[in-house]
This record gives C-alpha cells, sequence and structure tokens, in this order.
C-alpha cells in the first residue's frame, strides 16, 4: 500500500508541478495592489508587470473606475483567478493664475473674480474669502483654493486702491477765425478725454457769439464727469471783418432769348457798349459777327468753322455753337475802337481790372456747370482739327468779392453771382479769355 501510495503522490507532483510553477509565475508578474492618481484611466500596463504574450481577462470594465476610491476586481487566465486591489487618489493641488487688480477708491471692492485669471483642478474646490481693506495704496492679497480632498493652492496677488485725481482735457479748442455771417460747426475736431472714464460727452454754449458782427466772442465748453465733477473750457472765436464787394453799378442786363439762343458772346459785348453810351442794336452786332459753317459731315468726316475766327453756325439758331474772343474784338472795334484782348490772364487780374472801374468780358461756362470736351471736327479752310467744349457760354465780370464773383449774365437776363472757387475753373478751363475797354 505504501507503495502505491507513493506512486500516486508522486504521479500527482509530477502532473500538478508545473500548475504551481506557473501559478507562482503569474503572481509575481501581476501588480495586485495598485495606486493612480485621480484623472488617469485604469490599463493593463498598471496591473502587468511585464508585457508577455497572455490573454488576461477581467469582467469587470477598466475603464469605469475613475472616481477617487478603493475598488477590488477580479483578472484571470484560464482558470487562474487573482484579486487586484485599485486605490485612486486625488494628491493634486489645483493650478491658479491670478492677476494684480487696480481700482479706484470710490468704487466697489473687487471681487475674486476680479483676482481670477484661471482655475484648472478635476475635483470640485472652494475658494478662501477675501480680507481686503478700503484703504489708498497697494495691499497683498492671498487666493486660497482647496479642493475636496484637501489638496491646497495658495497664491499671492496686488490690490491697489487709487485716489481719484484726474482733470479732464478738452483737446482742439485753437482760436477760430471765420468768415462774417457764417456759423460754424464748434464741435468738429474737439474732444475732451479723461484717464479714468475714457471720451466724455460735452455741450457748447455760444450764446455770446453775433454771427452778424465782426469781433472776438467766447464760446463756452462743459462736461459732466460720471463722478459728478464738472468742468469747463473757452475757446476764442474771431468773426472776420464782412468781405468787401467791388461793383460796378447800373451795369447793363440783356437776355439773348428767344431771339438769340446761341447768341451769348454777341448780347454780352452789347451790354458791354451799352455801358459805354455807344449806340447800338444787338442785330447790329449778330449780322456784323463774321460767321462760319456748323459742324456737318462729308465722306464720313466731320468739318465745320473755326470759333477762333467765326462764329461757328448762327447765334440765333438753338442749334448753333460759338464763338472766341478774336472775332468778338472785330465787331466791338467797329463800334468803339480800343478793345484789348486780355486772354491768358488769371481771374486775379480780371478782378484787378473790375476793382479800378472797367467792366470785363470773359468766357466761361452756362450756369457754371462742370463741362468738356464734347466734339471735334476739322476746318475745311486750315486742315486745323477743332476740339469744342461743351456749353460754351460768355457772360461780363462787374464786381467781386472774397466769395463770389458778380457778373452780367445773358443766359439769365439778370445780374448773377457765381462762385469765385468754381468760376475760375471754368475761367481757366476756356482758356482764360478776357476783353476789356481800357478808359
Amino acid at each position: 500500500m505504501k507503495k502505491v501510495l507513493k506512486r500516486i503522490l508522486t504521479g500527482l507532483f509530477i502532473v500538478l508541478f508545473p500548475f504551481v510553477v506557473f501559478y507562482i509565475f503569474l503572481i509575481f508578474n501581476i501588480n495586485r495592489h495598485i495606486t493612480i492618481e485621480y484623472g488617469n484611466i485604469l490599463t493593463w500596463e498598471d496591473i502587468l508587470k511585464k508585457d508577455f504574450n497572455i490573454n488576461w481577462q477581467s469582467k469587470t470594465d477598466l475603464a469605469t473606475m475613475t472616481e477617487v476610491g478603493d475598488y477590488k476586481f477580479k483578472v484571470s487566465y484560464f482558470m487562474f483567478n487573482y484579486v487586484v486591489h485599485l486605490q485612486i487618489k486625488d494628491t493634486t493641488a489645483p493650478k491658479v493664475n491670478v492677476q494684480n487688480v487696480v481700482k479706484y477708491l470710490d468704487e466697489e471692492l473687487p471681487t475674486i473674480d476680479d483676482f481670477l485669471v484661471d482655475i484648472e483642478d478635476l475635483s470640485p474646490y472652494e475658494i478662501a474669502p477675501l480680507n481686503l481693506e478700503k484703504r489708498p495704496g497697494i495691499q497683498q492679497v492671498k487666493i486660497i483654493v482647496t479642493d475636496i480632498y484637501g489638496n491646497k493652492t495658495e497664491q499671492e496677488a496686488t490690490l491697489n486702491l487709487i485716489e481719484y485725481q484726474s482733470v479732464p482735457v478738452f483737446t482742439g479748442l485753437e482760436d477760430l477765425v471765420i468768415e462774417y455771417g457764417d456759423a460754424p460747426n464748434y464741435r468738429k475736431n474737439v474732444s475732451v478725454y479723461d484717464k479714468r472714464y475714457g471720451e466724455l460727452n460735452f455741450d457748447v454754449d455760444v450764446s455770446q457769439v453775433n454771427y452778424t458782427k465782426s469781433g472776438t466772442y467766447t464760446v463756452i465748453y462743459s462736461a459732466t464727469v460720471p463722478n459728478g465733477q464738472k468742468i469747463t473750457a473757452k475757446r476764442k472765436v474771431i468773426i472776420k471783418e464782412p468781405p468787401k464787394t467791388y461793383k460796378i453799378e447800373d451795369f447793363p442786363v440783356f437776355n439773348q432769348f428767344p431771339d438769340y439762343p446761341n447768341g451769348c458772346e454777341s448780347i454780352a459785348l452789347y451790354t458791354l457798349l451799352k455801358f459805354y453810351n455807344i449806340n447800338v442794336l444787338p442785330d447790329e452786332i449778330v449780322h456784323t459777327l463774321k460767321k462760319g459753317s456748323g459742324p456737318y459731315w462729308e465722306n464720313e468726316t466731320l468739318y465745320g468753322g473755326d470759333p477762333e475766327v467765326e462764329f461757328v453756325g448762327d447765334p440765333q439758331d438753338k442749334h448753333g455753337y460759338g464763338v472766341y474772343q478774336k472775332p468778338i474784338i472785330e465787331v466791338a472795334n467797329k463800334y468803339k475802337p480800343g478793345m484789348i484782348d486780355y486772354t491768358g490772364h488769371t481771374l486775379d487780374d480780371v478782378l484787378k481790372l473790375v476793382k479800378t472801374g472797367i467792366p470785363v468780358q470773359v468766357w466761361v461756362s452756362i450756369n457754371l456747370q462742370d463741362t468738356e470736351k464734347c466734339a471735334s471736327w476739322i476746318n475745311p479752310q486750315t486742315g486745323q482739327k477743332i476740339d469744342w467744349i461743351c456749353n460754351l457760354h460768355s457772360v461780363v465780370v462787374i464786381g467781386y468779392n472774397n466769395k463770389n464773383v458778380i457778373v452780367s449774365d445773358p443766359y439769365k437776363g439778370e445780374i448773377v453771382n457765381y462762385s469765385l472757387q468754381q468760376f475760375e475753373k471754368m475761367y481757366n478751363l476756356f482758356g482764360k479769355r478776357a476783353i476789356y475797354y481800357a478808359k
């Protein structure tokens, strides 16, 4: 019996020994007590000490164990089962970024949100109450953040409480020089700025200004700061002397319509001659004026007269064109010798003549409207190309001031004020053409 029993035990040992050895091998290659930081996910790399090719299994989903605490779960291979103890801890203190705060003493004390830039922590946390003093100057502020597991972070910031002593400043209040009768925009390029409140609204008191009387006046600017402080500033306003107007009185006017729809040059000369008491009729001037052909087509080429030597078309025809100064001078000298061609001189030169009492006939556009070249043709006598600028017109300048040119206008049959700037523009465009009689 003893021999049989011994043989049985020996056989069992031989059979079981490899399993025992393998069991011990597995035990020494498993981490049966594991600790991980909160926020990490348990993996098989945490459980196994070595990376060997064994297909371990667990009925527990490792990804479900995420909260702080103690866990037990089984892992198995074949018929071998092992219990693993897992502990998830939170030992990481919150990450806290803070900033310094500057406030005015009359404002509410800042809250924790004013100091905090951000907080990073996976766990719920609490922020300790602030201990702030209502006094001017810089004070150190401790920001303490503690999560529910006792991890604490302390950060320091500063609070600077300053007293508001700034005075808002107006800019753009330079002396303002305006023309007699003008009412300028007193707000243009003016602002009032406060270092604390930024740009402020303001009021303007112009009650002291008399726009109809030259002199020096004071405009009052005022603004109210949000804290109730009121400020004022003064601005000097200088109203210039009324513009002096030079005008030749009792100058004749005559309307070119309906008889001379394109005869402005002739009618302007007529008023000029009448001013000098020359007894002549408009018809006489129109019929004396040399005339050339209006534009016409021949062999696909447009031909026409030359306004430098003749009227292009007919002054009594609404489809007529016009004439420049030289043919008008020829007519003028037949009735009153001494007409001077002043073409090429500036408008200032023309106005200087008018200032001495000499009326000057000039070439501009109808109603001073902007215009440009609108047609070209060939003069059949000379072969020269003629460029025509639309809306040609002629008037007599009889006065001016610093804003306007005063003319006897045949197109309207009345004395008209035109913008000095626009008049000069059109006068230059048509070649600075001007004629006058010397006294």
